[in-house]
């Protein structure tokens, strides 16, 4: 199954401040995330829900080197998720609108329905599923097979505490990270990790990159605009290992994808996707140092 690249980082922006959506797409973050979720009391989420529309209904298509624009929609086991999905569905065409975000994701059936409602904005819109339960964990291998359209998965520790009672912590939540990469390995689809929610605590979230990078994670959502450069830094690819990784995989190739010496380095299969992995990781989309492309 072939998974198209995300960006390794999406910044959230309120669905409830529309005159910050502009801002956020236009900062340079290569990813954003108009949050109609957790981010909008109930009683703003139809006002919420209208604005985000129209502002996208008017966005124009995404010129090369663009963030990508994503919608968090609510939950579809809630009313206020079923009435998101019907505004989606008769929006009209939306071609700017690159992803939407399915939060409390545990099952692929659901992540069907969810996909077949939104492409009646663009046929080509993909979904995220943050995956921020126990069911969705137990679950993860089979909501990364749900379809060719899912372009990533993310994982979602503040719901997952709250229902556990485990602490929103590095340790406390080391094994569920594990768990969700091993359930999600060989998928194609990239697991993000959650935002850090302290904003002014730089080298905390430094910290929180390389562990997750160390775990398999392709990225780590961002709630503050001083959080995405620190991200994409963090995720990027060491030129070391990307010079590595394209020798590897080009005498590989060479050799007819038989085992070879590269150097003192013995590559085989197993050897060869490690390398791949790293070349499409490096593939990704960058954010532009031009601003906003959507023109």
């Amino acid at each position: 199954m072939t998974h198209p690249v995300v960006p390794s980082t999406f910044l959230f922006c309120p669905c409830n401040r529309p005159d910050r959506y502009d801002k956020a797409l236009r900062g340079g973050a290569p990813g954003v995330i108009i949050d109609l979720e957790d981010a909008v009391p109930a009683a703003d989420k139809a006002a919420a829900r209208r604005d985000a529309l129209a502002w996208l209904a008017a966005l124009p298509p995404a010129g090369p080197g663009a963030p990508m624009v994503a919608l968090r929609v609510s939950s579809p086991q809630t009313p206020a998720g079923l009435e998101d999905l019907y505004a989606l569905a008769h929006a009209g065409a939306l071609p700017a609108l690159d992803l939407v975000a399915v939060p409390k994701a545990e099952d692929a059936s659901e992540l069907r329905m969810v996909r077949t409602h939104a492409a009646a904005a663009n046929p080509a819109l993909r979904l995220m599923a943050l995956v921020e339960s126990p069911q969705g964990v137990r679950r993860a291998a089979g909501i990364a097979q749900a379809g060719p359209w899912l372009a990533a998965m993310a994982f979602g520790a503040a719901d997952f505490s709250a229902e556990t009672g485990a602490d929103n912590a590095w340790d406390a939540l080391a094994y569920v990270r594990g768990r969700l990469v091993f359930e999600t390995a060989g998928s194609g689809v990239p697991m993000l990790d959650v935002p850090h929610i302290a904003i002014d605590d730089d080298a905390g979230l430094r910290a929180d990159c390389e562990r997750a990078r160390a775990m398999g994670f392709s990225g780590k959502l961002a709630i503050h605009p001083r959080q995405w450069p620190i991200i994409v830094q963090a995720f990027a690819p060491d030129p070391r290992r990307l010079a590595w990784a394209s020798e590897v995989a080009a005498a590989y190739e060479r050799a007819g994808r038989r085992a070879c010496a590269v150097g003192a380095t013995m590559v085989d299969e197993p050897v060869y996707q490690s390398a791949l992995r790293i070349l499409r990781r490096a593939a990704a989309p960058n954010p532009s140092a031009a601003g906003d492309h959507h023109a």
